[in-house]
């Protein structure tokens, strides 16, 4: 057997083990709404659907206007960012699947929201290839292996691992680096100055903003409810994923290990001077201590308390 089939079997068996650990309820199946919060989530993701084909205009943008270094700096950005995009597809649609097989009949309103954001994750997968596309060609693999391994985590068998409560979970994925995810959005928007590339952003960021929405609207149902040992798991969650994965560059190229930043932190800084859709590092510092900061005052509001995380270029942050 290969080492490659060998790999497929354990992680087969691997998961057929974990499988057993969970027993699908589905009767009585119930549809009342349980956290209404929730519940209007899922009637805005109904209604404010988009077609990255057709509501972004894309005839509209020329690349050529901008010199051969702006569009190669600009394809680099957009394929890392299409990168950053793939994993919620997975991570979306693993975490509908757990709801389903551990909550029975409860937990609907998060079952049906999640229902919508594997559809969303793809479009913004969409939007980010096409740019890069129309940029110059998509960039399919970063070609470096320390970026490549930043940018890759098994978020979506954490989400199918009954040893972490999805309290945590959620709390790690959902309300620190989505809150961050959106928040950098947010940055890029504010610096883009091309209207096809502002609508690209500010239709994702839309859609972002509604899976923050609905991490914190969970967790405010769930919190009160965790034991000590729930509440300790979600602070770990969060610790681990912010000094493992965030501070390590998961999201922010000025972060990853020194030899992996080139050619992609030049790239960003140039697409945005262009205001093709990026933010410079400064920009991206003060996003990054202002969402840790955002997500450490909310946590304190349920007696959550973030400890600080050592970093040799941020400090204790």
């Amino acid at each position: 057997m290969s080492e490659a089939s060998d790999h497929a079997a354990r992680l087969l068996r691997a998961y057929q083990a974990q499988d057993k650990r969970f027993v699908e309820r589905r009767f009585p199946l119930e549809f009342a709404p349980e956290v209404p919060a929730l519940r209007e989530l899922y009637s805005q993701a109904k209604s404010l659907t988009w077609n990255p084909e057709t509501d972004i205009a894309w005839d509209r943008f020329d690349p050529a206007r901008f010199a051969k270094a702006t569009r190669e700096a600009a394809r680099r950005t957009w394929s890392r960012r299409a990168w950053s995009v793939y994993p919620g597809l997975m991570e979306s649609t693993a975490l509908l699947i757990r709801f389903c097989l551990e909550s029975g009949s409860l937990g609907m309103d998060a079952k049906l929201f999640l229902s919508f954001r594997p559809a969303e994750e793809a479009k913004h997968l969409e939007v980010c290839h096409r740019m890069a596309e129309r940029l110059g060609g998509y960039e399919t693999d970063p070609g470096e292996p320390g970026l490549a391994r930043v940018s890759n985590h098994p978020f979506a068998q954490a989400a199918l691992d009954a040893d972490v409560p999805v309290e945590a979970y959620i709390a790690a994925l959902g309300v620190l680096d989505d809150q961050l995810d959106l928040n950098l959005y947010v940055s890029h928007l504010r610096q883009a100055k091309d209207d096809v590339v502002r609508t690209a952003l500010r239709l994702i960021a839309g859609d972002r903003a509604r899976h923050v929405a609905f991490a914190w609207a969970f967790l405010g149902s769930r919190v009160p409810g965790l034991d000590a040992g729930g509440r300790t798991a979600v602070i770990d969650a969060v610790r681990d994923l912010l000094a493992n994965v965030i501070l390590a560059g998961y999201r922010n190229t000025w972060l990853l290990p020194e030899k992996s930043r080139e050619p992609w932190l030049a790239a960003e800084e140039e697409a945005a001077r262009q205001g093709l859709g990026a933010s410079t590092p400064a920009q991206e510092r003060s996003v990054l201590r202002a969402t840790i900061a955002q997500v450490r005052e909310r946590l304190a509001t349920w007696k959550l308390e973030l400890p600080g995380v050592e970093h040799p270029e941020l400090g204790t942050i």
